[in-house]
């Protein structure tokens, strides 16, 4: 309706409650007192045979070795997934286990959210490590496989 000006509707009277308002139930919600109406996720379940890849990095040194690091830390080495399309990374999404490689925090982050690197330097980088750690990975299952 061009030309037409509209203008807001006007209330005859302010809106009423037709019930009170119980503030009780969520001052005892936010207690903790009363269990919330929303249901809780459950924790996603792995299979064992995945999880183990990404355990066999714990104790690792850093395999990335991306160049401009303060330190290479063996403390802070975790499981860095891969994050690339082909390895199963999608939105939201996680590679596989399979796919992980042991990484200090720095190289993580710089994997992960770091802005110096480009897309192709992170996927060398990550391919790299990989070529490496899956030859290590596989002497440290079998040897874990023998104990058990």
């Amino acid at each position: 309706m061009i030309g037409r000006i509209s203008r807001p509707m006007k209330r005859g009277a302010p809106l009423q409650r037709r019930t009170p308002l119980r503030a009780t139930t969520w001052l005892k919600q936010a207690a903790g007192l009363v269990p919330s109406p929303f249901r809780k996720k459950r924790a996603k379940r792995r299979p064992v045979a995945e999880r183990r890849f990404a355990e066999a990095c714990r104790g690792e040194p850093c395999y990335l070795l991306i160049s401009g690091a303060p330190s290479h830390d063996s403390d802070t080495v975790v499981a860095c997934h891969s994050n690339q399309l082909a390895h199963g990374k999608g939105k939201g999404i996680k590679a596989a286990d399979e796919k992980t490689v042991p990484g200090c925090a720095w190289c993580h982050h710089e994997l992960d959210q770091g802005k110096r690197l480009s897309k192709e330097e992170r996927r060398a980088y990550w391919d790299a490590a990989y070529a490496r750690w899956v030859p290590v990975r596989a002497l440290k299952l079998a040897g874990m496989e023998e104990r058990e």
